[in-house]
């Protein structure tokens, strides 16, 4: 095999890897956006009675937590309590995260007239209780 073969041979393979690579990340959600949004770590757990969220918010500002509901559709959001800033993420040189957000779709028999939020400041930790509709 001549050198030229060879090199094209490992040219070619490369270029296998790279769309191998660039397929997985497309497919790939992203927790963060360009515009400076983290979207938080969330644990949805089914009770007999009510449905629970755990949400994790390190250096989030719990007093600038909001939580609402439309159509089925939680959201929530809540400020860093600091900017936190990033040098060469990814393809972006800087990147600064100001906020958390999510949503969330609830099943149909949450109620979220009676939804109710217990925050740990301790840990920067939140558990949003949804009841279930009694049927």
């Amino acid at each position: 095999m001549s050198f030229e073969e060879f090199f094209e041979k490992i040219r070619r393979r490369m270029k296998e890897i790279f769309e191998e690579m660039e397929e997985e990340l497309s497919s790939t959600r992203t927790m963060w956006s360009p515009d400076g949004v983290l979207e938080p770590l969330v644990s949805f757990t089914a009770y007999p009675e009510h449905y629970e969220l755990v949400v994790d918010l390190p250096y989030g500002d719990l007093n600038a937590l909001s939580v609402e509901v439309r159509d089925g559709l939680l959201t929530l959001r809540c400020q860093l309590k600091r900017e936190i800033r990033f040098e060469k993420w990814g393809v972006f040189r800087e990147i600064k995260f100001r906020r958390y957000e999510t949503c969330v779709r609830l099943p149909p028999d949450a109620d979220p007239s009676g939804l109710r939020v217990e925050r740990d400041h301790t840990r920067n930790i939140i558990r949003i209780i949804i009841p279930r509709v009694r049927k």
